[in-house]
């Protein structure tokens, strides 16, 4: 809480009902309860299913995949995030029948 902020809850156990003014979120045991956030769930899909599809690859597109899983773990910014997409796609597109689990995971990502 910060000055300034301003909070008045009600209901049983005081879980029933929040507000407030002031920034912030209020959030009652925490914003992912029971989970990780869905864009964290969805990157954690990614990986498995590139490192999957790693078996089915040549030694350069192996190596360009584990660079870009790589950077990807950097936390890049967006552009660099869609182009590294575009990248693990790519491979998997070429890959076949192997790469769709990796098609499907990238564009789960991209929404």
């Amino acid at each position: 809480m910060t000055a300034g902020d301003s909070y008045t809850q009600s209901g049983d156990g005081s879980i029933g009902r929040a507000t407030h003014s002031g920034s912030g979120d209020i959030v009652a045991g925490g914003k992912y309860v029971g989970g990780t956030p869905p864009e964290a769930s969805a990157l954690e899909k990614l990986l498995q299913e590139v490192q999957a599809m790693r078996q089915h690859l040549d030694e350069s597109d192996r190596a360009e995949i584990d660079a870009a899983v790589e950077e990807l773990q950097g936390n890049p910014p967006e552009g660099r995030f869609r182009r590294i997409l575009a990248t693990f796609s790519g491979i998997a597109t070429l890959v076949g029948e192997a790469g769709v689990p990796v098609i499907a995971a990238v564009k789960a990502l991209m929404g």
